[in-house]
């Protein structure tokens, strides 16, 4: 409605101005060496206004047969273009019904159209990938590291790639490249840090992602309690017990509530001969959070003592947590260690009351071949724990996998820090 009104309104000051000029129209003289034009300046304005009609007219005619060229290789570009978007859209989507055959084929196409792009250098690296080409995957993801917009994935896939072939220094650094692309994308590089002992580059890692704040306080303190207790693990193992104990001490201040955590100091005070700090240490997690594998290096640490103060200990620490089935677990196990085997069949049937577990039912075997003194006789209670209801195990939240010890890195699949304690999820067959 507004362009309506402006545009009457243009018409009328128009025609006002024409009408203006009709009851003025003046005159002009014109000479021109020995010429002379009379005429009237409406004439001359109209003159001019056609002029510049003509003149405009002929720029736009010049400029389209100049320009047309190039107007063509582009038209005939973009065409291509599309094309090409087309091809690769076919090929993504072959990709996604696992029809690798007709993926290359379109993908082929689009480069033809579009040049050699990070696109199509991704998805013939993914159609390689899927056809066992490891050569071929190779050298295009090579190629993709030229580009930004696929050097993150490049990298990272390269990386993962000289992991699984064991070639950790050539890992690291394609880690670290796709670490400085991406910081929030730590745990490849600390994974790699870990498996060749780089103990000091790793923390170093940790503090630089935490001051780019790519990483929170919390999964810095995390990931640095991780770190301490992997070197403190291999410290131990190697018998040098003081440098593990100084490990043990720095990881309970990162992480004092992990498990592992726990388990190892423990085993590091054990070993350095504070056999009441290690028990302390588990009596103080037991309060607030029982724990099977906590049970077992308990009933381990007190097997030197005579078994009656293996029971005074034993029922010191379950009574930190008395109505935990963990608790009544430990002590069935320690009356079965100690044969005392009414003890333990009375504890087993409160148990098996409030559940039916793996290692109830075992316990039970062991129970009942005690009593009877036959080795058969707990046979259909190793029968019932086939059914029974599983055991928590440390589970890889990324592949699924349950084991009985905690590991950085998931045994299946090699994933870093992914393992949880929690029961294994049965799976039933299809009818």
């Amino acid at each position: 409605m507004i362009n309506l009104l402006l545009l009457v309104l243009f018409l009328a000051c128009l025609g006002i101005t024409a009408a203006w000029i009709a009851e003025n129209p003046g005159n002009v003289t014109i000479y021109w060496f020995d010429y002379r034009a009379d005429t009237s300046f409406a004439f001359l304005l109209l003159l001019g206004i056609a002029a510049a009609f003509v003149l405009s007219y002929g720029y736009i005619f010049v400029r389209r047969v100049v320009l047309s060229p190039g107007d063509f290789l582009e038209r005939r570009n973009m065409k291509h273009y599309r094309k090409g978007l087309t091809e690769l859209t076919f090929s993504v989507a072959a990709l996604a019904a696992a029809d690798v055959k007709k993926a290359e084929t379109h993908t082929r196409k689009a480069e033809a159209l579009l040049g050699r792009t990070p696109m199509t250098l991704l998805l013939s690296a993914q159609i390689a990938r899927s056809q066992g080409d490891d050569a071929r995957t190779r050298i295009l993801l090579d190629q993709m590291l030229d580009y930004k917009e696929t050097e993150y994935i490049a990298a990272r896939s390269l990386s993962d790639a000289a992991k699984k072939q064991q070639i950790f220094p050539e890992a690291l650094h394609m880690a670290e490249r796709a670490h400085a692309i991406n910081p929030k994308e730590i745990k490849s590089l600390l994974s790699l840090h870990v498996r060749m002992g780089h103990w000091q580059e790793a923390q170093a890692s940790v503090q630089k992602s935490l001051k780019r704040r790519s990483l929170t306080r919390a999964e810095a303190k995390h990931f640095r309690g991780i770190l301490y207790l992997m070197q403190g693990m291999q410290l131990l193992a190697t018998e040098q017990h003081e440098g593990a104990l100084r490990a043990a001490s720095l990881c309970l201040g990162e992480i004092p509530d992990f498990i592992p955590a726990i388990l190892f100091a423990a085993k590091a005070y054990h070993a350095n001969n504070q056999e009441q700090k290690a028990l302390s240490l588990i009596r103080r997690t037991w309060a607030r959070a029982p724990h099977a594998q906590l049970g077992a290096l308990y009933l381990s640490i007190i097997s030197s003592q005579p078994k009656d103060a293996q029971m005074k200990l034993v029922n010191k620490l379950t009574g930190m947590s008395p109505d935990s089935i963990e608790s009544e677990l430990l002590e069935t196990q320690a009356a079965i260690n100690n044969r005392q085997w009414d003890v333990a069949y009375k504890t087993l049937n409160k148990i098996m009351v409030r559940e039916e577990s793996v290692r109830a039912c075992r316990m039970m075997a062991a129970v009942e071949q005690g009593l009877s003194s036959d080795p058969n006789a707990g046979g259909k209670w190793f029968t019932r724990s086939q059914a029974a209801q599983p055991d928590p195990e440390w589970t890889c939240m990324a592949c699924g996998h349950s084991t009985e010890a905690w590991d950085i890195h998931c045994p299946a699949c090699g994933s870093f820090d992914t393992q949880e304690w929690k029961k294994r999820q049965i799976k039933f067959a299809a009818a």
